[in-house]
């Protein structure tokens, strides 16, 4: 998966210093959220659509909630 920028980021979270394997990720966040965009790359595409699951690593002791979605999750305004 290789991170997105959109137009509704508002931050930059940096990729911390040695760390291999890791990027800066453009995100959006608010009092509530931290919301970041992802897009497969087309062989994670295949195997996706093949059914394969899409895994989530968190470091650390504990899982905090997350949402993983393919539905924007920004309200368009009226």
């Amino acid at each position: 998966m290789n991170p997105q920028r959109f137009a509704e980021s508002n931050i930059v979270m940096k990729a911390p210093a040695g760390m291999e394997n890791c990027c800066d990720v453009h995100a959006f966040k608010d009092s509530q959220h931290v919301i970041t965009a992802w897009r497969p790359t087309p062989e994670e595409l295949v195997k996706i659509n093949l059914g394969e699951p899409i895994w989530i690593g968190i470091l650390g002791d504990s899982m905090p909630p997350v949402f993983v979605t393919a539905d924007r999750p920004f309200v368009e305004p009226t």
